[in-house]
């Protein structure tokens, strides 16, 4: 098992790393713009160029300095990054089918289902890390750059963030690896997860604009996580992360039972 977590590594340390670097970047660049900012001017000024129906979303992110460093955990192009690369490392299983490798590994006495473990492992262990990482570089980022007489984020906002972030990336990871157990070839579980991902984000973001969509915006995972009402205090935030690790699961499931089942 750890030979095989191992390889998965291997192949994708490259993206992996990409990722990294870029998500590091943004933060140190974030606290730097954010100090700068407040060394200027007040930084609450932000927050009345933003559309009123935006403020509940991003509005309070821009009150305060400490407020504004977090918005990498909830920025939609961010979030959005980092669910495609969950998604991505997920679809592992499809893509050793595809190739044919899956028939090398499974004619070693290898439990079959070990090759989902594999990829749950490596996809869940890789987020985690990633978003882990995030968090320390915000840390080091306002050691540098956080100005005199400026509060710092909340730790518990900060770890609010850093849980339902990583637990909505594995939400659809698990959903990538459940349509893993189905599809032949990994581009297929890919599109089909990442377009839906992409779908009910806008179906979030649009029950915002327009109100006979919110009663249907419950569908959507990124309903549970909604960086401005972390900010604000009034999250559910029991309720959100009990949903968003609930759906995690039972995709988990069903990637068990259906790559057992499933013709090599």
């Amino acid at each position: 098992m750890i030979a095989l977590v191992l390889r998965s590594f291997n192949r994708a340390a490259r993206p992996l790393a990409a990722v990294a670097v870029l998500l590091m970047a943004f933060q140190l660049t974030l606290v730097a713009a954010a100090a700068a900012i407040a060394a200027e001017r007040d930084i609450a000024s932000l927050a009345q160029l933003v559309p009123g129906f935006m403020q509940p979303l991003i509005g309070v992110a821009l009150l305060t300095f400490g407020s504004m460093t977090t918005i990498t955990f909830f920025d939609a192009l961010l979030v959005m990054l980092i669910v495609q690369l969950a998604v991505y490392l997920a679809s592992e299983p499809a893509g050793d089918v595809e190739s044919g490798l899956v028939d090398l590994l499974l004619a070693r006495p290898v439990p079959r289902h070990w090759l989902v473990t594999r990829t749950l492992v490596f996809m869940a262990s890789s987020i985690a890390s990633l978003v882990v990482m995030m968090a320390l570089t915000l840390w080091i980022a306002l050691v540098m750059f956080g100005p005199d007489g400026e509060a710092w984020p909340a730790p518990r906002v900060v770890v609010s963030m850093v849980g339902h972030l990583t637990l909505i990336a594995w939400c659809f990871g698990a959903v990538s690896l459940a349509a893993s157990g189905w599809a032949r070839r990994r581009g297929s579980a890919i599109t089909a997860v990442g377009v839906t991902a992409v779908a009910l984000y806008l179906l979030d973001f649009l029950a915002t604009l327009w109100r006979p969509l919110r009663g249907v915006a419950v569908v959507s995972p990124f309903h549970y996580f909604r960086g401005g009402e972390i900010l604000a205090g009034t999250a559910n935030t029991t309720r959100d992360l009990a949903v968003l690790g609930t759906i995690t699961i039972a995709a988990v499931a069903v990637a068990y039972v259906a790559f057992r089942r499933r013709d090599l």
